[in-house]
């Protein structure tokens, strides 16, 4: 990995899925640069299926936390929330795929990546009632709910920045898979492109 440490991405490098943020609001220059970001995002026939609610506001962050599951209270802390939502069937459907999931995934990787070159970061949940959800925002019921992403600038002070580090050491969050484990050339379990993690 030292070999390519210099050429892959600094926003790759070090983006983390943090929960201690600062009290900052993004401002709407802000909002609007995450948006046109995940705008750009490639998807199938650029049918674009992805949709977003921001919520900034305290008290709707709160209401909007009641659909969350218990694991999830942080992110009342963020800044601010980004559902984002798609009609399925705006989106291709293959050999029993849907391709909305994967076009909005590309969507929210595009948005985190900007986010993270902005100096925010986000961290992204799927422990929440979709049908609550729905309810609270209003959400038409043709469309599903694909994630719901916390934002916020990341706390600087020596005590958040250890507790937050622990915390992943604990849970295991900063390891990942060598590259000898996730691919192979030419065919499954063919000759491994690294050996070493």
């Amino acid at each position: 990995m030292t070999e390519y440490s210099n050429t892959l991405a600094r926003e790759i490098m070090e983006r983390k899925s943090i929960t201690n943020w600062t009290k900052q609001k993004c401002s709407m220059d802000v909002w609007e640069l995450l948006l046109e970001s995940a705008r750009r995002a490639p998807s199938s026939w650029n049918h674009q299926p992805a949709r977003y609610i921001i919520l900034q506001n305290e008290s709707n962050i709160q209401k909007l936390a009641s659909a969350f599951h218990q694991t999830n209270k942080w992110a009342t802390h963020a800044a601010g929330l980004i559902v984002q939502i798609a009609d399925p069937d705006e989106d291709d459907r293959v050999a029993g795929k849907d391709y909305y999931l994967y076009d909005c995934g590309l969507a929210m990787m595009s948005l985190v990546y900007q986010a993270q070159l902005m100096g925010l970061s986000c961290r992204q949940m799927i422990g929440w009632d979709e049908t609550l959800v729905k309810s609270l925002l209003n959400i038409p019921p043709n469309f599903r709910v694909v994630i719901i992403t916390a934002i916020g600038y990341p706390s600087s002070s020596a005590f958040s920045q250890t507790s937050q580090e622990l915390k992943r050491t604990l849970t295991q969050q900063h390891k990942r898979y060598g590259i000898k484990h996730i691919s192979w050339w030419e065919q499954w379990n063919g000759e491994h492109i690294h050996d070493e993690d």
